[in-house]
């Protein structure tokens, strides 16, 4: 009777042991905290992952000369378990609380992709941080690297007056955002400005009187008209003012195909009585 006691013991402890090994899966491992975000170099790849419907945390550094738009390439990409129409969403946020307020953008794609962060051109010697999501167990390699358009609202590219500057914009062409470069000039004189660029495609352009780029200097005489070819006099807010002396004024560039591509220019801004 105890010999059949034991046997049925190491039966029972044998049964639960292969029970045990069956249901041990293996869900991925997930990179970085929100505390302690994974650092990435701005056009380096790295090799990743996230655990099932997880999250993983990263970190990037913007150079001295990096205000512009950046894209995210997520390559090698493979879903396990995955369920849903998106397999992964990313967040880009602007500082390291991660809080609803410092989102700047939200995109999301179902295999290998490049997301383009088109909230807003970031500032240049910034830190940003990234917070991924699946659905599903995932792993891949990402890189973020720095676009073609330029400047940023905190960071406009300076023109010099009657110097040609030669330029590029990415056009994004998604969510209705069509990508921006940023740039500011200082007039010496009250005097009527002229804008003149020369494009691969077509583009438009916004003047403002503040570093927010939101108090448009609009009217009639200085509303951009788009094109592969712009000529406009900046006025002030009426055909004789003139734009005032000595003072700062800030120019949006924005694309405006519905194509994704980079469109290069030449832009100049000079005094009239230049």
């Amino acid at each position: 009777m105890k010999i059949l006691f034991y046997v049925l013991i190491i039966f029972v402890f044998s049964a639960c042991s292969i029970s045990t090994e069956e249901d041990t899966t293996d869900y991925g491992t997930s990179d970085g905290t929100a505390s302690a975000p994974v650092e990435l170099t701005v056009g380096t790849a790295k090799s990743g992952g996230i655990a099932y419907n997880g999250y993983s945390y990263y970190k990037f550094t913007t150079s001295a000369t990096g205000a512009g738009n950046y894209k995210f390439a997520i390559a090698s990409m493979t879903v396990t378990d995955g369920w849903g129409s998106s397999a992964l969403s990313t967040y880009l946020y602007s500082n390291s609380g991660m809080t609803s307020s410092s989102r700047l953008d939200s995109e999301s794609c179902a295999a290998s992709c490049t997301l383009y962060f088109e909230y807003e051109n970031l500032d240049a010697s910034k830190s940003y941080y990234l917070k991924l999501s699946a659905y599903g167990t995932i792993t891949y390699s990402l890189t973020v690297s720095q676009g073609n358009s330029e400047g940023s609202k905190n960071n406009p590219v300076e023109l010099t007056l009657g110097t040609a500057h030669s330029g590029t914009i990415d056009n994004i062409a998604a969510n209705w955002e069509y990508g921006y470069s940023y740039y500011k000039f200082t007039t010496a004189s009250a005097d009527n400005h002229t804008l003149t660029m020369n494009n691969s495609d077509s583009l438009d352009c916004s003047l403002y009187s503040d570093s927010g780029f939101s108090s448009s200097v609009y009217s009639y005489y200085n509303d951009c008209t788009a094109g592969t070819t712009l000529s406009k006099t900046f006025t002030g807010t009426s055909s004789s003012v003139g734009l005032l002396s000595g003072t700062s004024y800030y120019l949006r560039i924005e694309g405006t195909s519905s194509t994704v591509k980079t469109t290069t220019y030449n832009i100049t801004v000079a005094a009239e009585g230049n």
